[in-house]
């Protein structure tokens, strides 16, 4: 039965209600966590002691992995413990489904390839924004033990759990598929911050928003978000020398040609007629991309 433009626009609104709630826990984690320290720092400043108030937020600065994983972790475990109350399946909730025949490992095979192409389209930018780049990124780079687990372990699960998981799924059932991922992906660009963190993060999360909506699951995009992010980490542990980063480079580079093609049944995965629809249960995400009433993959 068709649905009315009406019951469209009401779908389209519950659907960016439910977003807006999802977003908000995501940068409420990060504030809850650091809010102690900014309302300690800003006491000092009250109180005209200004070294301590430098030192404090020296500590936001220098600790900002520290912040990034708990609060990181501190969303996964409020979304975990609200759909255990609610008695919800993580699996229909948060689309943690097994991905059914090849396609699991697609997005992990195809990451280094997405962050070489990045890096080559970064160096057309001028000097003056790469510079601002590197200065607003530098708190995620030679983290440490701290900075690998919180950008390569609890970053892409907790921004694949809202973005993905929650928001794109909840707009794919109001709107074009197509139109979902890009939403989504202009959201999570949004929360990077710097125009050129946005622009990067933004096809990325269209990609792994797309990749998702075929393989009715968000687990490729965990496991491409993970490798992608670490082939990162790993590039800034290196030393700064000539030889050791063009090696590196070449070495990805081969990683880049070489992994689509040993998992090629995965890639080809992502182009496969696609899986029948099934119906969802009122107030749940699809099961399948166009699994709602209006179909949002094909119109």
């Amino acid at each position: 039965m068709k649905q009315s433009a009406g019951g469209r626009a009401v779908q389209v609104l519950i659907a960016l209600g439910k977003s807006v709630c999802y977003l908000a826990l995501f940068l409420g984690a990060q504030v809850l966590v650091m809010l102690p320290v900014v309302v300690a720092a800003a006491v000092q400043s009250a109180l005209e002691n200004w070294e301590a108030a430098e030192q404090l937020y020296g500590v936001l600065y220098e600790s900002a992995m520290l912040f990034t994983a708990v609060s990181g972790l501190l969303a996964i475990g409020v979304i975990l413990l609200f759909y255990r109350i609610r008695r919800k399946k993580l699996g229909d909730a948060l689309w943690l489904r097994r991905v059914e025949g090849p396609g699991l490992l697609s997005g992990a095979a195809l990451a280094p390839a997405l962050y070489l192409a990045v890096t080559v389209a970064m160096m057309a930018l001028p000097e003056a924004w790469l510079d601002s780049y590197a200065e607003a990124s530098s708190g995620v780079s030679g983290g440490g033990v701290i900075g690998i687990v919180a950008v390569v372990l609890v970053a892409p699960v907790v921004e694949e759990f809202i973005f993905r998981g929650l928001i794109m799924t909840r707009l794919a059932q109001a709107m074009p598929g197509w139109l979902a991922a890009a939403l989504s992906a202009a959201i999570f660009g949004l929360c990077h911050g710097h125009p050129v963190w946005f622009a990067y993060t933004f096809v990325l999360g269209v990609l792994f928003g797309l990749m998702d909506l075929r393989l009715g699951s968000i687990w490729p995009s965990i496991l491409a978000h993970m490798v992608f992010n670490g082939v990162g980490q790993v590039l800034d542990l290196l030393p700064e020398d000539d030889v050791v980063i063009m090696g590196a480079y070449l070495v990805l580079v081969a990683a880049a040609v070489v992994l689509p093609v040993l998992a090629r049944r995965e890639v080809k995965a992502l182009f496969r007629p696609k899986p029948q629809a099934l119906p969802a249960q009122e107030g749940e995400p699809p099961a399948q991309p166009g699994g709602c009433e209006w179909n949002p993959w094909d119109e």
